[in-house]
């Protein structure tokens, strides 16, 4: 069993890092501002609810949430009929929306932060392990459903 910086935790850290290169002034590049960075708001409730009902379809399927640890079953419905990774994602819309309400340049360092993590690090480490549990079925699964969008 490998251990590894849990998903939300990384989420938070990237958080706190757009907030604090923001509340100390060190992103003073202004890329957005006015109404379009209330779009935010609607990314950051896109973002959240995402990883919400990726969980209780996880629930409902009666699998393991936790990504270091071997999954119980391969779930393909609700929002991993659309993503491979809809909590991943979420969790990014979250980041672009809340570096959106800032609209500095340095905000959008930590969703490109988050996504190259997610996309080099633990979406292959879970991937592998889908593949090692349910072999053809999950290959199968690639072949249909992409990974991000």
């Amino acid at each position: 069993m490998r251990k590894i910086l849990l998903p939300p935790v990384m989420l938070v850290l990237c958080l706190i890092g757009i907030v604090t290169v923001n509340y100390f002034d060190v992103a003073v590049i202004i890329l957005l501002s006015g109404p379009v960075k209330f779009f935010g708001y609607v990314l950051i409730m896109l973002g959240v609810f995402l990883p919400a009902w990726g969980a209780r379809t996880f629930r409902q399927h009666e699998t393991n949430i936790l990504p270091y640890k071997d999954p119980d079953h391969i779930v393909t419905t609700g929002p991993f009929k659309i993503s491979r990774n809809p909590m991943y994602l979420g969790m990014i819309l979250v980041l672009i929306g809340v570096a959106l309400l800032y609209g500095t340049a340095l905000g959008f360092i930590f969703p490109l932060a988050y996504f190259c993590v997610a996309n080099g690090y633990y979406i292959p480490y879970e991937e592998d392990r889908m593949t090692v549990v349910f072999g053809d079925e999950f290959t199968a699964y690639k072949v249909r459903v992409r990974r991000w969008l």
